[in-house]
């Protein structure tokens, strides 16, 4: 039995199809021609079983056997590996924490009343869009990456008519993932209004035959406290080149 859906595990499964080039137990490597080529480095931490899996498109699995990687003898260490990466010009992104709801939640996330205080947004609320993202950090706004255009939005709505907090979905890279970001406005937070508005989104992305994506950099502890207080649960770091990485 898995911990999460099944398109969890089946969408990140697909990424690490290919020639396998080496493996052990806590390391594996294959080549995937089919990574698109920002992904072509591709590196994925699992917690259940704690392996690291790598997928590599040709070229970057060529570089890195001209310096010797994997190798024909011996074991190869992520470590190593990663200086590899370094040595042909490939620099990693910083990794993301990937949450999703375990199953044995996913009947009282569907059960739960929706909360009062929590709304859809449509488009015909965009001026009151508009209006909470002034309120906003611009370091906010680009880490939240909320949006109204986005598939589904919904918010928490004051008393005074201000929108106080926001998560928006949409489908993630053609997969039945609904990739989430929320935001709440400094001033609102410690009342809970993130984790209701998550839920909910949650919940409409369960409905609609998508399971919940929340992704979180290792070094935001806010970030990482909203995904545990919402009921997520960590299914692995996710890690890609960064955009300025050259082979």
């Amino acid at each position: 039995m898995t911990l999460f859906a099944e398109s969890v595990h089946r969408y990140w499964r697909a990424l690490f199809v290919g020639r396998t080039i080496y493996r052990d137990d806590k390391l594996s490597i294959v080549i995937n021609p089919q990574l698109e080529d920002d992904e072509g480095v591709t590196i994925l931490h699992t917690v259940s079983d704690m392996h690291t899996a790598v997928a590599l498109l040709p070229e970057a699995a060529q570089s890195l056997g001209a310096i010797g990687i994997p190798g024909e003898a011996g074991a190869l260490t992520e470590a190593r590996l990663r200086e590899g990466l370094v040595e042909i010009g490939i620099v990693m992104h910083g990794a993301d924490n990937l949450y999703y709801l375990p199953n044995a939640a996913r009947d009282a996330w569907l059960a739960e009343p929706e909360p009062d205080d929590v709304r859809r947004l449509r488009a015909n609320d965009a001026s009151l869009f508009a209006a909470f993202e002034s309120r906003a950090s611009e370091q906010d706004l680009e880490a939240a990456q909320v949006g109204i255009d986005d598939w589904a939005v919904f918010g928490v709505v004051g008393e005074d008519s201000r929108l106080l907090s926001a998560a928006s979905i949409y489908p993630w890279d053609g997969a039945a993932l609904a990739d989430v970001g929320v935001l709440t406005l400094a001033s609102a937070r410690g009342n809970g209004y993130a984790t209701r508005v998550l839920r909910t989104v949650g919940r409409h992305a369960m409905t609609n035959r998508h399971e919940l994506q929340y992704r979180s950099q290792l070094d935001n502890p806010a970030s990482i406290a909203l995904a545990q207080a919402a009921g997520l649960e960590l299914f692995g770091r996710w890690e890609v080149p960064s955009p300025d990485s050259q082979e």
